[in-house]
C-alpha cells in the first residue's frame, strides 16, 4: 500500500535535526511549500508555481511567496512535480540550498536554510527514534510506547508496511496507519516501523534502486525486530507481526528468521504474484467498465508482459523494443529486483514455516488484494498445521483501511477515506488473547 499525492500538487515536507542525530542519522529537510505545474504555453514556464506555504517552513524563512515560479532547487532545474519532489528529497536539515525563482517576470535566487523535518508526535503516548544496522547502512526505526501506567515490559508488534517508496513517518495523526498503530498503542502494545532504504532519515541504496530489493527489505525488518526484543519495555516472548498488503507477503519470510508469538496479515495476497497479479488486473479492468472480450485481449497482453520481465528476466530495453505495448502494461510500485523476487516466491513454501498462530484480514471492498485471497490463506496454513489461522472479514473496508461500501465505490475515490475502526478492533482484540496465552 502506498501512500499516493496528486500529479498536480505536491506539499513538501522533505525533512531532520540540523546536522546529525546522535545515532548518525540526519533528518529529511522542510521546506513548507506546495507546488503546481504551470499550464502549457504559460510564459513563466517551464517551472512550479508557488501555490501555498506552510507555516514554520525553511521556504518561507527564505522569503519564498505565493506566486513565484521555481525553476531550480540546488542549481537542478524544476520542470515537473515528481522533478521537484526528487530535488527537494536530497536535502537534509542544515543544509543550505539556492532556489531559483520568477517573481512578477524577474528572476530571483533565495538561499534557504533548510530546517529539519519536525518529528513525529502524538499527545498521549511517545514516538522514540532508533536505528538499525542493515547491510552495512543505519535504517531509521519508529518506536510508539503507551504513556499509560502499565507493566515494565509490554507486548509488542513490528509492523510492516506496503509495496512503494516512502517514508513510514506519521505527519498526520488522521491516516489510516496512524490510526491503527496508535489504536494499538494506546491498546498496550509497543510497535516499531523500520523505514525502507534511504526513506526518511535511513541511509543505505535509494528504495527505487535494484539494491533494494524484496531481499533487502525483510533483512531490514529481521534487524528490527530484534532490536525490538532486545528494547528493555518489551517482552520479548510476546511480540508479534502485523503486516498490511506486501507486508503480509514479507511476514512468513521474517518469521522464518526470528520467531514471534504470532502473525496477523491485512489485506495481503496469498498465490504466487502472476496468479494474483491476472487476477487483480482482470477486476480492475471489469470494475472500469472494460468489455470481456477487450478484458481478455488485455491479460494476455498482462501475461506476456509480465512473464517476460519477471519469469525469464528480460532487459526492460529490449522488451520495449520487441514488445512496444509492454510499456504500458509493466507498471511496478517497487524495483524490477524487488518484483523479480516477489514472482519468483512460492508462498505456500514461505507459509509452511510459519508455526506461530496466525490471523488474516481482509476487507470486502478491496481491489487490490482479492476477498478470495484470505479464506485461500487461512485454508492453506491450516492445511499445514490444525487450527492456527483464523479468518476475520471486516465489512465495508478497503484495502487502504477506508471505510468504501463496495469495491466500485473505493476504486473511484480519490485518496483514503475514513478510517474503519473495525479493523483496530479485530488486531487488538486477536493480540490481546495471544499475548494472555
Amino acid at each position: 500500500m502506498n501512500r499516493l499525492l496528486p500529479a498536480s500538487l505536491v506539499a513538501i515536507a522533505c525533512a531532520t535535526a540540523p546536522g546529525a542525530s546522535a545515532d548518525g542519522l540526519r533528518r529529511p529537510g522542510f521546506l513548507g511549500v506546495q507546488v503546481e505545474g504551470l499550464p502549457a504555453g504559460a510564459p513563466q514556464a517551464p517551472g512550479l508555481a508557488v501555490r501555498a506555504l506552510v507555516d514554520g517552513g525553511s521556504a518561507r524563512q527564505a522569503g519564498v511567496r505565493s506566486g513565484d515560479v521555481i525553476k531550480a532547487i540546488g542549481g537542478r532545474r524544476v520542470t515537473t512535480t515528481e522533478e521537484f519532489v526528487a530535488a527537494a528529497r536530497q536535502l537534509r536539515g542544515g543544509d543550505v540550498a539556492a532556489l531559483d525563482v520568477l517573481r512578477a517576470g524577474d528572476p530571483l535566487r533565495l538561499e534557504v536554510a533548510v530546517k529539519p523535518r519536525p518529528p513525529e508526535s502524538a499527545p498521549d503516548l511517545d514516538v522514540d527514534y532508533g536505528a538499525v544496522k542493515v547491510d552495512g547502512h543505519l535504517r531509521r526505526t519508529l518506536v510508539t510506547v503507551p504513556r499509560a501506567p502499565g507493566p515494565s515490559r509490554r507486548p509488542a508488534v513490528l509492523f510492516v508496511t506496503g509495496v512503494g517508496c516512502f517514508s513510514q513517518e506519521i505527519a498526520d495523526p488522521r491516516d489510516n496507519v496512524a490510526q491503527l498503530l496508535y489504536g494499538l498503542t494506546r491498546a498496550g502494545f509497543v510497535t516499531m516501523r523500520v523505514e525502507k532504504s534511504g526513506e526518511g532519515d535511513s541511509q543505505g541504496p535509494a528504495c527505487s534502486s535494484p539494491q533494494a530489493d524484496m531481499a533487502a527489505e525483510v533483512r531490514g525488518y529481521v534487524a528490527g525486530l530484534r532490536a525490538l526484543k532486545a528494547d528493555p519495555r518489551v517482552d520479548a516472548s510476546r511480540v508479534f507481526i502485523v503486516g498490511l498488503s506486501i507486508g503480509g507477503v514479507e511476514a512468513p519470510l521474517i518469521e522464518r528468521e526470528e520467531a514471534v508469538k504470532g502473525v496477523v496479515v491485512i489485506n495481503t495476497a496469498a498465490k504466487p504474484f502472476m496468479e494474483y497479479l491476472l487476477e487483480t488486473r482482470r477486476r480492475q479492468a471489469l470494475m472500469r467498465g472494460m468489455p470481456f472480450d477487450e478484458a481478455d485481449r488485455h491479460l494476455a497482453r498482462v501475461l506476456r508482459c509480465n512473464y517476460a520481465a519477471l519469469v525469464s528476466r528480460e532487459a526492460p530495453q529490449d522488451l520495449h523494443a520487441r514488445m512496444p505495448a509492454c510499456r504500458e502494461e509493466i507498471r511496478f510500485p517497487a524495483p524490477l529486483a524487488f518484483m523479480r523476487q516477489w514472482a519468483a516466491l512460492n508462498p505456500g513454501e514461505a507459509w509452511r514455516a510459519v508455526d506461530s498462530p496466525v490471523l488474516v484480514v481482509i476487507g470486502t471492498s478491496d481491489w487490490v488484494a482479492t476477498v478470495a485471497e484470505s479464506p485461500y490463506l487461512v485454508e492453506m496454513i491450516n492445511g499445514f498445521r490444525a487450527g492456527r489461522a483464523t479468518l476475520q472479514v471486516i465489512e465495508g473496508m478497503d484495502h487502504g483501511l477506508s471505510r468504501a461500501p463496495t469495491m466500485q465505490q473505493s476504486l473511484a475515490r480519490r485518496g483514503p477515506g475514513e478510517f474503519e475502526p473495525a479493523v483496530l478492533e479485530a488486531t487488538a482484540d486477536w493480540l490481546r488473547r495471544q499475548a494472555a496465552s
